[in-house]
């Protein structure tokens, strides 16, 4: 442990230090006075070493370590963020309280718990404990066996949160994430309320109630609120676009008193609206604090200019926004590249080729990125590069065919191809709500005595042996072979797919999992992929001969840099040398659900994220085509293309037509073009 030596450097050598290490930017956030501030902090703009800075300077001023107060959205920006202060001051800070909104949270009901009939012992329920108590919920509740298939408690823990962090009721909450579930919206209010109330049976509490309960302190008892406003002479929160309703309330009560409430964040890096948080808490802040100073850092350490340019130039299409303009600190670089591809194979071989081109010219594999939307618009580009032999990490979830649903569709393929396959029936029916081990078992047995004659199992002396369950799970098995079947004869394994999802799948993966919606795209995506394959068995054949579906696919040596391959949510804070951004297409990218829910500022922020991940390079890929229910359909270009182009009027005429946007673009400066030949 590092000693701190007990010396108290003079308040003009701090403040020396400070203009020495600072941008006039910067500084200007470090010496503010007190009262609201907002920090408008664009990205690559060093808004941590600015609010380090000016937590180092109150400490160093006067205000006691123990009354500042440090929000943070992870634990590992809490300690950057502390260990830069002692450096800083050269002093432990160690009595100041810094760290994530549910650290702060614990810290203060270990406390006060009692006041909401909770012991200061009580549990904090990590995910798989509050999807255990849920289960158990639904059990008691008597709802588990009711109508069919009753959604799991793995598929109400995120539904319950949001209905906390947003402050909502549970109907609206339905209404806008799980509208499926609105026929028993009764049923799943009486689940909710018995959860919570075994919660407090137990004296636990999960993740969200944390937060929930500190609001309560505050709300319900003036004197803990008067406590905590009082003992925080500063409170400051990094990232603030991210809060969510009941953070912001937290913050605003904690601040009440003495009204020195620093907020840094970037509105135009706003992108988790899915988990609750709302870019209207930081637009807003002016009009709530009307006396709020508001300070810009809009210099940009990361990028070259050429890639600045062209995100100020996206992101200016945003109406509700804080108007900013990113300057590059570092000298010219490379122009943006839109690189116009026919279909996601070839965009995948081309990432694979160009990537090699590149490792070969003396770039690191790690200094680069590849990132999408969602994660299923990877699934080309991980054959690509795995045949390649290119080392890759994705940070966005498990590789492709590693995946526990994908896996499930590809046991009923295997079964249909190949009857005998018992491994793959061993696997997909348990998926069926009340098949347990032992029917598993005794339908196992049926098939290896009768040489697995699939008229066996539909044989009514035998089947009367089985629970209903069981049955139902058989006939229906069996039932959409047959149909499979008739597809398969057509040589279309992609329709194969689509029919299992649609037929049984999608509704065990809404009412199994909290990412349902995920996993569809992930099945719809692998449909895609499907229709390549002239026939099922090579479509098999090529997952199994690449190893795919095997899990114990070689990970990168530590001598091997890997590629990362990330969603750009996971990628925020992130930066690169080089980055590719995978299938700008409308309704890819902008996403078409988010679209339909009028999110299109919030998809252009993501673009925005995107692009200003880069430090030298940028490589903006277009699909042409797309299969589509049989049939491959022309693309129509991302609006975010169209944003780039300095006429986006002529949207409306050409947008549709991929080579009038190929001509328009070619005289546009703010990116080169590559149209790949056949």
């Amino acid at each position: 442990m590092k000693r701190y030596q007990l010396r108290t450097p003079t308040v003009e050598k701090i403040r020396e230090q400070m203009r020495r290490e600072l941008s006039e930017e910067q500084q200007a956030v470090a010496f503010a006075e007190g009262g609201p501030l907002l920090v408008i902090a664009g990205a690559g703009s060093g808004k941590t070493r600015a609010l380090t800075y000016r937590v180092a300077r109150l400490v160093h001023e006067g205000v006691p370590v123990e009354r500042i107060l440090l929000c943070t959205f992870t634990n590992k920006a809490a300690r950057e963020m502390v260990t830069r202060v002692q450096t800083v001051l050269d002093r432990s800070v160690d009595s100041m309280w810094a760290g994530t909104f549910h650290h702060i949270a614990n810290k203060i009901l270990r406390r006060h718990a009692g006041r909401l009939g909770f012991g200061c012992n009580f549990t904090i329920l990590d995910r798989e404990d509050s999807t255990h108590l849920l289960d158990q919920v639904i059990e008691e509740c008597s709802f588990s066996q009711e109508g069919g298939r009753f959604p799991t408690g793995r598929a109400l823990c995120e539904l319950f949160g949001l209905c906390i962090s947003t402050e909502k009721a549970l109907d609206a909450i339905i209404e806008r994430h799980q509208p499926r579930f609105e026929p028993i919206t009764g049923e799943l209010r009486e689940v909710f309320s018995h959860y919570q109330e075994r919660k407090l049976a137990l004296n636990a509490m999960d993740f969200d109630d944390l937060l929930l309960f500190w609001l309560q302190l505050l709300d319900q008892h003036s004197d803990i609120r008067q406590e905590y406003a009082q003992q925080f002479l500063h409170i400051l929160v990094d990232e603030f676009q991210d809060t969510n309703p009941i953070q912001a309330r937290i913050i605003e009560r904690m601040a009440s008193v003495h009204r020195n409430l620093t907020v840094v964040g970037d509105d135009a890096q706003s992108i988790y609206s899915f988990r609750g948080a709302e870019a209207r808490h930081i637009l807003d802040f002016p009009n709530q604090y009307p006396d709020a100073k508001v300070c810009y850092l809009q210099q940009n350490y990361r990028s070259v200019p050429e890639i600045l340019d062209l995100s100020n130039h996206v992101i200016a299409h945003n109406t509700y926004q804080f108007k900013k303009q990113l300057q590059a600190v570092r000298n010219t670089g490379d122009v943006p590249v839109v690189v116009s591809c026919r279909d996601a194979r070839q965009e995948a071989a081309f990432l694979a080729q160009h990537i090699q081109e590149l490792h070969a010219s003396g770039v690191p594999l790690d200094r680069i990125a590849i990132l999408y939307r969602i994660h299923s618009h990877s699934l080309e580009t991980q054959i690509a590069l795995q045949k390649a032999g290119l080392p890759f990490s994705l940070r966005s979830g498990v590789r492709f065919f590693e995946q526990a649903h994908i896996k499930d569709v590809i046991a009923f393929l295997r079964i249909l191809n190949n009857a005998q396959d018992l491994l793959s029936w061993q696997r997909l029916l348990p998926i069926f709500k009340g098949v347990g081990a032992a029917s598993v078992k005794k339908i196992s047995q049926r098939l290896e005595e009768r040489g697995f004659d699939l008229a066996a199992l539909a044989e009514e002396n035998w089947t009367k042996k089985l629970p209903k369950a069981a049955r139902d799970a058989v006939h229906w098995l069996l039932r959409l072979i047959e149909e499979s079947r008739e597809i398969q004869r057509e040589q279309k394994p992609n329709e194969i797919i689509r029919l299992f999802y649609e037929q049984e799948y999608e509704d065990y993966l809404q009412n199994t999992f909290d990412n349902a919606q995920r996993r569809g795209e992930d099945i719809v995506q692998l449909a895609t992929y499907a229709y390549n394959y002239p026939n099922l068995q090579s479509f098999l054949d090529e997952l199994v001969l690449f190893g795919e579906v095997d899990p114990s696919t070689q990970e990168p040596s530590e001598e091997q840099s890997p590629i990362i391959l990330s969603t750009i949510h996971q990628a925020k804070g992130l930066e690169w040398d080089i980055v590719f951004v995978l299938n700008l297409v409308e309704g890819s990218f902008p996403f078409f659900r988010a679209i339909e829910e009028g999110s299109d500022e919030e998809e252009r922020r993501l673009f925005y994220v995107a692009c200003t991940r880069a430090r030298e390079q940028l490589f903006l890929l277009f699909r042409q085509e797309s299969p589509s229910r049989g049939r491959w359909t022309a693309s129509r270009p991302s609006r975010f293309l169209w944003d780039i182009l300095l006429d986006p009027s002529r949207q409306s005429e050409a947008g549709r037509y991929i080579e009038e946007w190929l001509k328009a673009a070619e005289d546009c400066p703010l990116i080169d073009v590559w149209a790949l030949d056949d």
